[in-house]
């Protein structure tokens, strides 16, 4: 037997790395135990009698052959190389998205640029998506629109369809369609519903209006300057939650959700913001409102503040893209009387474009094995 596997008495060393039998013996290759082309569990380890034991080990060109002790016999053939890119001594590590908390000043160095959807390879401006949570795309014709973000991920459809507009309407349920053109405070879409971290997608079929410039704040980074100079507010964030609302008496809905302003995740961290003042509803137990409201208001303070502003415009033909869970975003008032201003809006699930990101990191640990 090769010296690089040590024998114990519940688990096997591989170059440095312990794999519990129990572990291998789930995780067994075979096409009994692992269905070829889905990469998909077939066995269910809770099936055997006693805990899983190998009656053989052995290492050869590249492999190891482990034969349990079962009723037959069963075999399993691991590739070293499988099990070491399968490692979980340490704890296996998942990839991480690589983020940069952005304020103006780091844009004002680092000036954001409007990608030529003819010209620019889709890993660039899908690089600063991840990275800083937007991009911007141009000179995108309105009638490839629907084939573009489709090459993204599925269009999520909501009570909208698949598209919405955004333009000053007669009547209109909602301030963004104002004939007005009153200014949009920074906030997330759709906090009021249950659904998934969402792209907000924002394309511009008409702009020639005085004022109506876009804004971003990065969410995230607001959250992590909050949380280093006022803890107990953020907590009271984190862990009080609103209710959001929506009544759309032209479709028949009344929409209506509970979560924190902060989400965090199961390390603590700020995983999704939600914030929307049109829709919230304060629905706080008494004794608690005043301390919420002034963690709220420190918030909203952050918000406001300059330094955290991206302002710019978005011309016809540009798209943008924004991590709605972490991108907070509004608008500046315009006249409608002065032009048009017209956008279409659409959302992609999240998941679907991390999914693709995960896909070419990590395909070779699957795709290896056939």
């Amino acid at each position: 037997m090769n010296t690089t596997i040590t024998l114990n008495d519940n688990f096997l060393e591989v170059q440095g790395k312990r794999f519990h039998y129990i572990w291998l013996r789930q995780n067994c290759l075979c096409p009994d135990c692992r269905h070829p082309t889905s990469f998909q569990g077939l066995f269910d380890i809770s099936d055997l009698s006693s805990p899983p034991e190998p009656l053989s080990v052995e290492e050869k060109n590249g492999e190891i052959e482990i034969i349990w002790k079962e009723e037959p016999p069963h075999k399993s053939i691991f590739p070293v190389s499988w099990l070491l890119n399968h490692a979980y001594d340490p704890s296996p590590q998942q990839p991480e998205e690589q983020k940069i908390l952005w304020d103006r000043a780091w844009l004002d160095a680092h000036p954001p640029k409007k990608y030529d959807i003819h010209s620019c390879p889709e890993d660039v401006w899908m690089s600063q998506l991840f990275t800083l949570g937007f991009t911007v795309l141009k000179n995108i014709n309105p009638d490839n629109l629907d084939d573009f973000i489709s090459s993204i991920g599925p269009i999520h459809a909501t009570e909208y369809g698949r598209f919405g507009e955004l333009k000053a309407m007669p009547n209109s349920t909602d301030i963004g369609q104002s004939l007005t053109g009153h200014a949009l405070a920074l906030h997330t879409d759709r906090c009021h519903v249950h659904e998934p971290r969402l792209v907000q997608v924002l394309y511009c079929v008409d702009n020639n209006a005085s004022g109506g410039e876009s804004l971003l704040v990065d969410g995230f980074r607001i959250a992590t300057d909050f949380h280093q100079n006022h803890q107990d507010y953020f907590q009271i964030l984190a862990k009080t939650p609103l209710q959001f609302q929506d009544f759309d008496p032209m479709r028949g809905y009344f929409f209506s959700r509970k979560t924190p302003i902060l989400e965090l995740d199961w390390e603590g961290k700020v995983a999704g913001i939600y914030f929307s003042r049109k829709t919230c509803n304060w629905n706080i137990p008494f004794d608690e409102l005043e301390a919420f409201y002034e963690a709220y208001s420190a918030f909203c303070r952050y918000l406001k503040d300059p330094i955290y502003e991206y302002r710019f415009r978005l011309e016809p033909g540009d798209c943008l893209l924004a991590q709605n869970f972490r991108i907070i975003h509004g608008r500046t008032a315009y006249d409608p009387l002065s032009g048009h201003r017209h956008l279409r809006w659409a959302t992609i699930a999240w998941d679907y474009i991390n999914a693709r990101q995960n896909f070419e990191m990590l395909k070779h640990l699957y795709l290896m094995e056939n």
